[in-house]
């Protein structure tokens, strides 16, 4: 056949190209369009193809040439007519971001880590013959095509599992994505796909038409019109239903097919091409394999075994690039399964099993909260399940003899199966419980396990052997209905969880409330009707609206379904004006299906409810008016009295008959009208003019004065439904006062007017120059808040671009120092900067203190930590006496003023000492620093805390600045209730002080923080800054630290560059003030909005908002304020995507 050297030489070349594609995939993921994303998905499906569709199926076609169609026929009819089920895995394990078929049923079954667990070592145990039997084609091509044997199979075998473990490993495990995607692999995939597709049809299609002049011609020359009658019988027939069903369970919980059609899918849009795609993709494969194996077994017979007529047949009219094409196509069918199943079981061997075990058991180990150690190690971990997957397939490979390799193969979709019942029941049996769920994939794997796996090993004979149904078949289908039964079982006996409930929400589609739809045949009756809803409305309302709807609605102009549903419907609306809409449609839905509803109980609950609220507000409403101070009365809306106090009684010297429950109103006007108590006129027009008043429901109010002095008070008001509510109050004292006061007050007024006048003068000047003050003031605030913002954001830029040349490493020890001296410059102009921005914040009102409670030490270590580096530089001995004494101040605010007196303190005191230190002092702490410098003369130490002073002498000279520390130290002091005080000689040194509230003692938490390592490699990043030059500075930091930067310089095309790259981007990092109005906080939320995962996010900005920080903190997003500091990002950038790898992996 082909010299070694030859297939060699192929393999690795074949080997190199797709390592090839699998690193221009991932290396220009992003540049690939949208059509092209959707036509590598559907190729990628075409991993279902193994080198059993490949090599198996033509031999198993030769003998019996319907008994391989069930392969095919299985996904075929799921892709037809199971597409909204399939669709509906694909959209939920999206939302989820689900990674493997582990993760979707723990998911929807209370997030059951046992579960999942379950799930991931039968779906191990399924893959592993299938494995071993990749290998093993692999290994069986390659030999029957070589001249001479120089290998061993073991030693080949080995070889071919460590080459594509060692291509798995490279661009399988090659980054830590949330997602899970591998595009690079999948481009390879798909290629494969291509390959084993043409190799295929082109061994098809030569064979047909070359070697035999049609289809036809080998039908006719192997009689298989005899064969196919003599197949189409009721065992074979039964038995590929079997095989057919059995395939169909399999398919969807096959790792390698869950990893492609759910993981590995960035659009659901892109399903739309594989539905059409992948279903004539396996016919093509169903079709050529009858001719192939027919024309193998009339051109070959036994010379060579049935499974390599498909190797063999090109060579049969000598067609050796034919044969290589074919044998690259059978190479390209057994290593795209073996790598997918390889990804798929390490992702969920190390999620659900080990990683877990291992975080557990090294709980508290700093590489926990440090991001690179946390992926390195995660994909360590990735990397040795990969090999050991691949192993293990191996193993079994060596293990068990090419007969059973080839029949656990056919076997392992029994495993897989188990986990098919569980996968509906999760979509569309809300009951099923975890226990159920748990119980019958335990019991059909179990069944599986001794019934149809371990006999093939030849421990003892499969106890089906001799039935109708082939042995395997007969024990996958038993054990599978132990499942579905065991689950139906347990769900009846066992409870679901709270979690488990609320789980299931988010599988089970939201189906709003459809109208009641009346049942084919079913004879409704309006006087049923009216009786049910007169249990709940009354008798006479009822009766009120059914005649109604009667009148309204014309029977014979429309059909007897459209008349019955409008008389649902407005029966519906009659009882949900009573009870609810939900409940209504629960009590007539029920009545209408005849379901156990005891709708007499719930009538006679509702009539007593009704009359027990009834009387109870009827009783409230009489206590009410009776113990009111006014007189009330109360009628309806036909002019009756309905309720009355007797103070109104009393008020109008009413007669005990005249009052009483539904007397006419008209009765009481007449009676006060005749005793002269509603002005003059003639009786009649009196009554009729306040009896249209009442019936228009208009509101009014008036005073009467009675013969005997008494003023009375009358106002009405509507009731709504019709009626009115009179209050009647006695306001003869308060009259009588008023005018006494009006006449006392008539001097009184006229003096305080003038008085009132002057003042109002004088008042309208102050309140001028103060506004004009308090104009300027805030004049002076927005200057320099605007000042200082628009001032760093050049210094911005120019801080990260000595930063990113300082990450370079190649510089000279000149340019290094040039670089130290320019980086200076820039801290310097910064420090200036962020004071004048400090003062700007104090003076606007904006900074709010946060008290909390903390210990000396821990403040005392951070300052400690932080002048280390200038005390070496400025070179003075710099002491911290630390304590175990607490404090209750706001933490970050008085480490600025504490920072502001070290620093001032180490300018003036260079070369010399100082020290920082605490006492306390009652129930103040006294914090101290002193240095041995120069000191202040006393005329001048209340200059020192002024505005833009410094003292002349040398030390000031040199030490720059503005003079606004000290005024911004007592600033902060003043505003956190602190006292500052300042003592110091000349020739003596300073002493400044601040007193600060002592708290008591807590349990303070050590918590050792990590060092920080810069693992940003190949992180993808997205920049947003609207000014072009930080941004360019941002990006040459990132590509120096090795990270994928992604650039936008505005809100729009933030938007776009991310819609089209959110599947990729892993943090954020965004200025905050943007072009047109537009913030980086609302931005970031957008962003947020468009993505499936959680994406981490900083906030960079120079504004000066107080409350900017507390936003930021709600919204859960990092903040960072400029000039940035190049160690504080990638700590931060660290410590973010770390967070994000720990929801993920250790939940």
């Amino acid at each position: 056949m082909f010299p070694n050297w030859q297939l060699a030489g192929l393999s690795f070349a074949y080997i190199g190209l797709l390592f090839f594609i699998a690193y221009m995939g991932d290396k220009y993921r992003h540049k690939l369009v949208r059509k092209s994303q959707a036509i590598i998905y559907a190729l990628t499906l075409g991993v279902y193809c193994t080198s059993w569709s490949f090599l198996g199926t033509t031999g198993q076609a030769s003998s019996n040439f319907i008994s391989h169609l069930p392969i095919y026929l299985g996904p075929i009819i799921l892709f037809t007519f199971a597409w909204p089920f399939i669709q509906r895995i694909i959209r939920v394990s999206l939302k989820l971001n689900l990674t493997s078929i582990a993760d979707l049923l723990a998911a929807r079954f209370g997030k059951s880590h046992k579960l999942a667990i379950l799930v991931t070592i039968v779906a191990l145990v399924g893959t592993m013959p299938y494995v071993g039997l990749q290998l093993k084609a692999i290994v069986y091509s390659f030999q029957q095509l070589q001249a001479e044997q120089s290998l061993a199979n073991w030693h080949f075998g080995l070889v071919v599992s460590l080459v594509l473990a060692g291509f798995t490993i490279v661009f399988g495990v090659r980054n830590i994505d949330v997602t899970e995607r591998h595009p690079g692999v999948m481009l390879a995939i798909a290629f494969e796909s291509l390959v084993k597709l043409f190799a295929f049809l082109a061994v098809g299609i030569f064979v047909t038409y070359v070697l035999f002049d049609s289809p036809m011609e080998i039908w006719r020359r192997s009689s298989a019109n005899i064969e196919l009658d003599q197949q189409l019988n009721f065992p074979n027939i039964m038995s590929m239903f079997a095989m057919l069903v059995i395939t169909m369970a399999a398919f969807l919980s096959l790792p390698r097919q869950f990893q492609v059609m759910v993981v590995e899918l960035k659009d659901e849009r892109d399903t739309w091409l594989s539905r059409r795609i992948f279903p004539l993709y396996l016919l093509v494969f169903a079709i050529f394999a009858v001719p192939l194996g027919l024309a193998g077994h009339l051109l070959l017979g036994e010379t060579v075994p049935s499974d390599a007529y498909v190797l063999f047949l090109p060579w049969y009219q000598q067609q050796p690039w034919l044969t290589l094409l074919t044998f690259l196509g059978a190479i390209s069918a057994a290593s795209s399964m073996v790598i997918i199943s390889s990804i798929a079981l390490s992702t969920m061997l190390s999620n659900e099993i080990v990683f877990p075990w291992l975080y557990r058991a090294n709980k508290h180990s700093q590489s926990h909260s440090d991001y690179d150690n946390f992926r390195l190690r995660l994909l360590t971990i990735r990397k040795v399940l990969v090999l050991f997957v691949i192993l293990l397939g191996y193993g079994v490979f060596l293990m068990a003899s090419p007969d059973t390799l080839s029949s656990l193969g056919e076997i392992a979709f029994g495993a897989f199966a188990q986990l098919t019942p569980a996968l509906i029941a999760a979509f569309y049996w809300r009951r099923a419980t975890l226990t159920a769920v748990y119980g019958g994939i335990l019991i059909g794997f179990g069944a599986w396990l001794f019934l149809n796996f371990i006999p093939q090993f030849g421990l003892y004979p499969n106890p089906f052997e001799g039935g109708f149904l082939p042995a395997s078949s007969m024990a996958s289908l038993l054990s599978l209905s132990m499942n579905i039964i065991s689950m139906w079982l347990l769900s009846h006996v066992s409870r679901q969880s709270v979690q488990e409930r609320m789980q299931a929400s988010l599988f089970m589609e939201y189906q709003a409330p459809k109208a009641l739809q009346l049942q084919r045949n079913k004879q409704i009756n309006i006087q049923e009707l009216e009786l049910l809803v007169s249990r709940f409305v009354g008798e006479k309302k009822s009766s009120i609206s059914f005649t109604q709807f009667q009148r309204l609605t014309v029977k014979s102009k429309m059909s007897n379904v459209a008349y019955n549903q409008k008389l649902l419907q407005h029966t519906e609306n009659t009882l949900a004006s009573v009870m609810g809409a939900s409940s209504a449609r629960l009590v007539l839905s029920s009545a209408l299906e005849g379901r156990d509803i005891a709708l007499d109980e719930i009538a006679v609950l509702v009539e007593e409810a009704s009359s027990q609220r009834q009387q109870y507000s009827q009783d409230l409403l009489q206590s009410a008016i009776e113990n009111a101070s006014e007189g009330i009365s109360i009628v309806d809306s036909d002019l009756n009295l309905v309720a009355w106090n007797k103070k109104y009684a009393d008020l109008f010297d009413y007669p005990p008959e005249l009052v009483y429950q539904g007397s006419p109103v008209s009765d009481l006007i007449r009676y006060n009208v005749k005793r002269g108590l509603c002005g003059v006129g003639k009786v009649d027009q009196q009554v009729n003019k306040r009896l249209a008043h009442l019936r228009n429901g208009s509101p009014h109010s008036s005073e009467r004065e009675h013969s005997d002095g008494r003023v009375i008070r009358i106002e009405g008001n509507p009731l709504p439904g019709g009626g009115f509510v009179m209050l009647f109050s006695d306001i003869t004292a308060y009259r009588q006062a008023e005018r006494g006061l009006i006449e006392a007050n008539v001097d009184l007024e006229t003096r305080v007017l003038e008085r009132t006048r002057k003042l109002e003068q004088t008042n309208d000047a102050l309140a001028l120059a103060r506004e004009k003050a308090e104009q300027a003031h805030v004049k002076k605030s927005l200057y320099l808040k605007a000042c200082s913002h628009d001032l760093m954001q050049p210094l911005e830029a120019a801080r990260l671009f000595t930063s990113a040349l300082a990450s370079q490493g190649n510089l000279t020890a000149t340019q290094q120092r040039q670089l130290d001296n320019i980086d200076h410059s820039l801290k310097v102009a910064n420090d200036l900067v962020a004071d004048l921005a400090e003062i700007a914040r104090i003076e606007s009102g904006n900074i709010k203190p946060n008290i909390t409670t903390f210990s000396i030490k821990s403040l005392f270590d951070d300052l400690a930590k932080e002048f280390s580096a200038s005390a070496l530089e400025l070179n003075v001995e710099f002491r911290v006496h630390s304590n175990s004494l607490w404090l209750r101040s706001d933490r970050s605010l008085l480490r600025r003023i504490l920072q502001n007196l070290i620093g001032n303190a180490f300018r003036y005191a260079s070369p010399g000492k100082v020290l920082l230190g605490a006492r306390a002092k009652g129930s103040l702490v006294d914090i101290q620093v002193l240095d041995n410098g120069p000191g202040i003369p006393l005329d001048k130490q209340s200059m020192v805390f002024e505005q833009f002073t410094q003292l002349d002498n040398q030390q000031s000279a040199s030490a720059g600045g503005l003079g606004l520390g000290l005024n911004i130290t007592q600033s902060l002091a003043n505003l956190l209730a602190h006292p500052l005080a300042l003592r110091s000689e000349v020739g003596m040194g300073c002493k400044f002080s601040v007193g600060v509230d002592r708290a008591q003692a807590q349990q303070e938490m050590s918590v050792s923080k990590p060092a920080v390592n810069v693992g940003l490699s190949d992180v993808t990043v997205m920049c947003i800054d609207n000014d072009s030059d930080v941004l360019s500075g941002m990006v040459e930091l990132l590509s120096a630290w090795g990270c994928n930067v992604l650039a936008a310089d505005s809100y729009s095309q933030a938007i776009s560059l991310y819609d089209d790259h959110k599947s990729d981007i892993e943090i954020l990092l965004v200025d905050y003030q943007l072009d047109y109005d537009f913030n980086g906080i609302a931005l970031i939320t957008e962003l947020r909005k468009l993505s499936r995962n959680y994406v981490p996010a900083i906030l960079i900005t120079a504004t000066t908002d107080s409350d900017l920080e507390e936003k930021t903190l709600a919204a859960d997003i990092g903040f960072m304020r400029k000039l940035v500091k190049p160690a504080a990002l990638r700590a931060m950038m660290s410590a973010m995507l770390t967070k994000k790898l720990q929801e993920k992996y250790l939940q």
